[in-house]
């Protein structure tokens, strides 16, 4: 059994956002030009196997960067609500670069492989 790719999720959901579309990256552009943009991050580490040794269980946790111009809040919301419904966690932290905000939001859950359920960490 493969562990569910948490990254392709991910990127289908962020783009299936109309203000973010085209504008997603797995790594950090070599330039912030257009906004808004979304920059997400993974990182999993197995919860149970069973006696085959097939991951059963996956904890994930990813981060969500989102540049905006202005105030972020209505798209940051928007993340936030789409990937909670899922039933993921999340944490958010928030600046501002010189007129670029700035909202990192972390996301946290364990996916049932076989199920393709979400449970709050």
């Amino acid at each position: 059994m493969k562990i569910f790719d948490v990254k392709t999720l991910i990127y289908q959901t962020l783009d299936s956002i109309p203000e973010l579309e085209g504008n997603i990256y797995p790594r950090y552009p070599e330039e912030l030009t257009t906004y808004p943009l979304a920059v997400y991050s993974t990182s999993h580490v197995t919860v149970q196997r069973n006696a085959d040794q097939e991951e059963l269980l996956t904890s994930w946790s990813f981060t969500v960067d989102l540049f905006c111009e202005g105030s972020p809040q209505e798209l940051e919301d928007k993340i936030i609500d789409t990937f909670s419904q899922m039933g993921f966690t999340y944490s958010a932290v928030d600046q501002d670069l010189n007129g670029v905000s700035r909202v990192a939001i972390t996301f946290y859950g364990v996916v049932d492989n076989k199920m393709k359920h979400v449970y709050q960490k």
